[in-house]
């Protein structure tokens, strides 16, 4: 696609709101080509206000569509833009995208924001309106943003751990974020948890020299699972002996069903885990084969039997929308398991086309047109609200199908803090292991900094000064937000 802007400097957004409703189409800017298919996107001055204009050649066609803005920031004039936009998009091609001009992976923050100014009835008519987001949205925004409130925490005090395992049994045809199945690795998974127990040393150290006392630790994957018994209980040692004061939290995602043994659910008991994530993402047997999954229905319920048995506070269970052969009754057959199971915690999540997926390739992947998925969503998130489970956090990702989003939901007395402090920005969080993006939250004024660890196990090990560099870089910018 064709895309010619002028008067203002959103390509970002214009992509954005581009692969909405063309994913997998490649955008070039400002381009002379004679390509049928373009995009002229203008915002200019008229007297005090400012008006933005979209004009789209598609199919033979010419469809326009102008927006004043309603103000004169940055974010008027960028949502003036957008819903020019969005109008000769849908217009053109009849897809409807429930989040509207929404492409931010955050859709709570600006709720909440427009809530605080607005009041609740105004803030509906405003999104429905000048957003174009689909109604039955907001009642989950509204309820995340009630949640979130009832969340307290000292930003400014207060910290959370986060312990990257990036190995797995087998690479899912999903997924782009292992580098090295477990199966081939077990060497480099002991170097790897000798640097990671360095590393939370050092992260840890920089958290108790500015007084931040660690709330929560979410030891997460990959598939943490895959580590012996031996090396969880090294593991989790090293971050215990660097925790001065008791957590309020602490969760170890197990992931895959078939990694969860008695021997390892009673160390992670030993080490004071409280909280465990069981991962089946379909309890389809069919589907599980067909995604590279080597695990069963039948494990999964074994897992979660055993791990109810040992007396674990709280357990987690991923479910994915959309995944290569799964139809709508099969997927809710498998939130009816789950629930069947007695988790506690459901997290729905929407299939994302990652590039260097095995998936990635097919197209039928990125056809906006097709909202099955979006129907499994809604199907899944009107049983959950029947059986009493609250939707308490919420994050979206580009590539979706029927460009869904991914929402936690939890029986109202097991909500996972860790999620809500990670997902909303309302505390530092320290993160160790490669591929590790901790996160700074300034007390003042809410500002994001982020230091990023090397994404590759065989890097994190091998360039030990990069980390300790990075180590220093989160000391720095720790001390200049506080």
């Amino acid at each position: 696609m064709d895309i010619k802007i002028s008067g203002h400097e959103f390509e970002y957004d214009v992509t954005g709101m581009s692969l909405l409703f063309f994913p997998g189409e490649s955008v070039v800017f400002n381009n002379r080509s004679k390509n049928p298919v373009r995009l002229f996107s203008h915002l200019r001055k008229v007297g005090e206000e400012y008006c933005a204009k979209a004009i789209f050649r598609y199919n033979g066609k010419t469809f326009t569509c102008s927006k004043k803005a309603t103000g004169a920031d940055k974010e008027s004039l960028l949502a003036a833009v957008k819903y020019s936009i969005y109008q000769v998009f849908h217009r053109a091609t009849g897809i409807t995208p429930p989040w509207g001009i929404l492409t931010g992976i955050k859709p709570t923050g600006i709720y909440q924001r427009i809530l605080d100014e607005k009041g609740a009835a105004e803030t509906r008519r405003f999104l429905l309106d000048e957003y174009c987001m689909q109604p039955e949205k907001i009642p989950l925004l509204h309820q995340i943003c009630m949640v979130m409130k009832e969340v307290q925490t000292d930003s400014k005090r207060e910290a959370s751990l986060y312990v990257a395992i990036p190995f797995c049994p087998s690479r899912c045809s999903y997924c782009s974020f292992i580098s090295v199945a477990a199966e081939k690795s077990n060497r480099l998974i002991e170097n790897y948890l000798q640097c990671l127990e360095k590393e939370i040393a050092e992260k840890c150290a920089v958290l108790k020299k500015h007084n931040l006392s660690i709330k929560s630790v979410y030891v997460g994957g990959g598939t943490p699972g895959i580590l012996t018994e031996e090396q969880i209980e090294q593991l989790l040692t090293a971050v215990l002996k660097n925790i001065a004061q008791p957590l309020s939290e602490f969760t170890f995602e197990l992931g895959r069903p078939d990694t969860v043994t008695e021997g390892k659910l009673r160390v992670l008991k030993k080490c004071g885990v409280t909280r465990v994530c069981i991962n089946t993402q379909t309890t389809n047997d069919a589907v599980l084969e067909a995604v590279g999954r080597r695990h069963t229905r039948a494990q999964y319920f074994d897992a979660v039997s055993l791990t109810k048995e040992l007396g674990f506070d709280s357990i987690n269970t991923d479910l994915i929308a959309g995944l290569p052969g799964e139809s709508e009754e099969s997927f809710a057959h498998s939130l009816e398991d789950v629930l069947r199971a007695g988790v506690d915690n459901i997290t729905i999540h929407t299939l994302s086309i990652k590039r260097s997926s095995r998936l990635h390739g097919d197209g039928i992947y990125f056809d906006p047109a097709n909202d099955h998925v979006q129907r499994m969503l809604d199907r899944a998130y009107n049983t959950l609200l029947c059986k009493g489970y609250v939707p308490y956090y919420m994050y979206r990702q580009k590539n979706t199908v029927s460009n869904g989003e991914n929402i936690g939901f939890s029986k109202p007395d097991k909500i996972c803090a860790y999620n809500l402090y990670m997902m909303e920005d309302l505390h530092t969080v320290a993160a160790c292991g490669a591929g590790a993006s901790s996160k700074i939250i300034s007390s003042d004024n809410g500002r994001i900094e982020r230091v990023i660890n090397m994404k590759y196990p065989y890097e994190y090990i091998n360039e030990n000064e990069k980390i300790a560099i990075n180590t220093r870089k989160f000391d720095q910018k720790l001390e200049e937000s506080l």
